[in-house]
């Protein structure tokens, strides 16, 4: 019993993380890092300069796609 309860909650942890794979899964630039560091996430880093996500808060904010206003 004991190990069918550790094996949902394991799962459960892997699944809410990997939902994240877009920058709007994330509030600032500093959490897309430890992200994109962690996984291995290419898809956070359009540029390729080892920085993910740098248009959200925190980030260099340069190559940011046009936002229609």
């Amino acid at each position: 019993m004991k190990f069918l309860i550790l094996s949902i909650s394991a799962l459960s942890l892997f699944c809410g993380t990997a939902n994240a794979k877009s920058c709007k899964s994330f509030k600032t630039h500093a959490e897309a890092q430890k992200y994109y560091e962690t996984h291995k996430a290419k898809s956070l880093d359009r540029d390729g300069d080892g920085s993910a996500c740098d248009c959200l808060p925190g980030g260099s904010g340069r190559k940011c796609p046009n936002h229609k206003k």
